[in-house]
């Protein structure tokens, strides 16, 4: 089974570094077979603050149809943030506002980056946020520490192979919830509400 697991983005600061975090991401999955990916980064969404959301929204842009368009199909997720001040930052949650029924009966991957304990408890709020989405957080989550320093817009800055290690087993992990999680979807259609 084919999976589509995109990569969402949490941040649209200046001089971001766990965008790096982000790429390396996508990269490491598209390596992985019968995963197909790509990266959403908010940037490039004209999503602004949450006035409506997207099914509200009249004459909505086609990118965020598209977006509305690519979550839908998506089998799962990963996310990956930086800390702002033991949280997450408001565009990635203004970001997941925005939809709805896109997010539901799907796992999230959960990838935090940065401080000294590499967003854990950025990947701590999101363990309250998806639940409210209808998701399922994965138990692995990967952490990255000093990600100024940790990675590069080549990936890990040293111990590349631990890196690699880490997000396999995280990647195996998620495509085992959204192997599991389509099968139920598919079986035992969920609730529409």
């Amino acid at each position: 089974m084919s999976l589509y697991l995109p990569v969402i983005y949490g941040s649209v600061r200046a001089n971001r570094k766990s965008i790096h975090v982000a790429r390396y991401a996508v990269a490491r999955l598209r390596a992985r077979p019968g995963i197909e990916t790509r990266l959403f980064d908010p940037q490039d969404l004209p999503f602004g603050n949450l006035v409506h959301r997207e099914w509200e929204w009249k004459d909505a842009p086609e990118s965020v149809r598209s977006f509305a368009r690519e979550m839908e199909r998506a089998d799962g997720f990963i996310l990956v943030t930086p800390e702002y001040n033991f949280g997450i930052p408001g565009t990635l949650k203004n970001l997941l506002d925005h939809l709805w029924r896109q997010w539901h009966f799907k796992p999230f991957g959960l990838v935090g980056a940065g401080g000294m304990v590499g967003g854990a408890r950025a990947v701590d709020a999101l363990r309250m946020v998806v639940p409210g989405l209808k998701g399922i957080s994965v138990p692995t989550a990967v952490l990255v520490q000093h990600v100024e320093t940790a990675f590069t817009a080549d990936g890990p800055a040293k111990d590349r192979e631990e890196w690699e290690k880490k997000f396999d087993r995280f990647f195996t992990d998620v495509e085992w919830y959204a192997r599991a999680l389509a099968r139920a979807r598919m079986d035992d259609p969920p609730p529409q509400r």
